[in-house]
């Protein structure tokens, strides 16, 4: 994989659906990564709030990521115009998409708990498993899963490197105080869906 050349190609992906991809990956950031807006919530409303932001990831983690997931693939295979409506295109298999959520994070933590790096390579061995479920609905959670181990075989450590490369955006963003990450998240995004059709 030529990692400057697809990220290249993800920039300009990006620069090609710069407004649509910002809006799009904002809303599907507030259920996705709902519990790490804690530390602001508990400031203002007290301990017992982040309980509920924990409960809103849970719930819509994986509907949301299935769905914008299918937004991303519209981008990089230029197949059809990507729509915000994509966010909401797959609450008709939201059990599946809830269930495969909860496999996959029981899944790392209990390898987190055995040390950090297992966690880690199971997380990265399940990473494209709501891609495959976005390109197709009626795959069940187990295929997804065994179909995305089967395309990481070989490629774990470079996904790992792929995004370790991101963490001068990140730091960007954490010194604009956030304001850079409405740029920098969906082009990570861009970026791993086009790592999902290069390995595909």
């Amino acid at each position: 994989m030529d990692r400057t050349y697809l990220k290249s190609k993800s920039k300009q992906q990006l620069k090609e659906n710069l407004v649509i991809s910002i809006i799009t990956v904002f809303i599907a950031s507030i259920f996705i990564d709902a519990s790490t807006l804690k530390n602001g919530v508990t400031f203002f409303y007290g301990d017992g709030s982040y309980i509920y932001l924990d409960l809103l990831t849970i719930l819509f983690a994986g509907v949301f990521t299935t769905g914008l997931n299918k937004f991303l693939l519209k981008i990089v295979k230029n197949s059809s115009t990507p729509e915000i409506g994509d966010l909401f295109s797959h609450f008709n298999i939201y059990l599946k998409t809830l269930g495969l959520y909860v496999v996959i994070a029981v899944i790392g933590f209990i390898g987190t708990l055995l040390f950090i790096i297992p966690g880690i390579i199971l997380l990265i061995m399940f990473s494209q498993s709501f891609f495959i479920l976005a390109e197709d609905p009626s795959k069940s959670i187990k295929d997804c899963m065994v179909e995305s181990q089967k395309m990481m075989y070989g490629h774990k450590s470079e996904y790992f490197v792929l995004q370790l490369s991101f963490i001068g955006w990140y730091l960007l963003t954490g010194i604009t105080l956030g304001i850079a990450g409405f740029w920098v998240n969906p082009y990570v995004k861009i970026t791993n869906a086009n790592y999902y059709l290069e390995i595909k």
